[in-house]
C-alpha cells in the first residue's frame, strides 16, 4: 500500500532519472539547434501547407548570462496572436527554449503550448523547468498538462524536436501528405 511518502520518495527518484536525461541534451552550437529548429519547423510547415512566416516568428535572444533562448510566439498563451505558428486544423503552437552556452551548449529548459481548435479550447503545455523543484510529486522538472493547468503529468526529458514530433504527429489532427 502506497503512502505519500513512498509515493514523494518515487517521484524523487523519477524527477532525479529525468534531472539526469535533460543535462545529456546538448547541441554542437546554438546556431546549429536554432538553424536545425527552423528547418523542422520549415518542413512541417510545407508539409501542412500553413504557410507561416518562420523568419518572422522564430526570434532567437542572447541573454548577458550566457543564455541563449529560442521563442515562437508569446511565452504565455492569453490567446491567439500573429506570432503563433498556426496548424490548417485551427490550432496553434507557441514555445520558448533556453540553452546554456559552452563547449556544448545545454538544455536548460523549455515551455511548448499547444491549443487544439474548438469550442472549448483544448491545451497541452509540455514543460522542462530549469531545475528540479523541492517537491517533484507536485512539480515534476519535466511534465505535461493536459489542458489543465493544476495538472502536472510526469514525463522523460524530450528534446525540443521530441517534443514537436508529439504535437504534429500526435496532436495534432491535420492532413497530412
Amino acid at each position: 500500500m502506497s503512502t505519500i511518502e513512498s509515493a514523494r520518495g518515487l517521484a524523487l527518484r523519477l524527477d532525479q532519472a529525468v534531472h539526469r536525461a535533460a543535462g545529456e541534451i546538448v547541441y554542437d552550437s546554438v546556431n546549429s539547434f536554432f538553424i536545425n529548429l527552423r528547418a523542422y519547423l520549415q518542413v512541417q510547415d510545407d508539409t501542412l501547407g500553413a504557410n507561416n512566416n518562420l523568419f518572422a516568428i522564430l526570434r532567437r535572444i542572447d541573454d548577458q548570462s550566457g543564455l541563449f533562448l529560442t521563442n515562437l510566439g508569446p511565452a504565455i498563451d492569453a490567446g491567439d496572436t500573429a506570432n503563433h505558428f498556426h496548424f490548417p486544423s485551427g490550432a496553434r503552437l507557441s514555445f520558448g527554449v533556453t540553452l546554456r552556452r559552452g563547449h556544448q551548449c545545454a538544455l536548460v529548459s523549455y515551455r511548448f503550448h499547444y491549443v487544439h481548435p474548438g469550442p472549448e479550447a483544448r491545451f497541452f503545455r509540455f514543460d522542462l523547468n530549469p531545475q528540479p523543484h523541492e517537491d517533484p510529486l507536485s512539480e515534476p522538472r519535466c511534465h505535461l498538462h493536459p489542458g489543465f493547468d493544476q495538472v502536472r503529468l510526469p514525463i522523460p526529458a524530450l528534446s525540443p524536436v521530441e517534443v514537436l514530433d508529439r504535437i504534429f504527429f500526435v496532436l495534432d489532427e491535420g492532413p497530412r501528405r
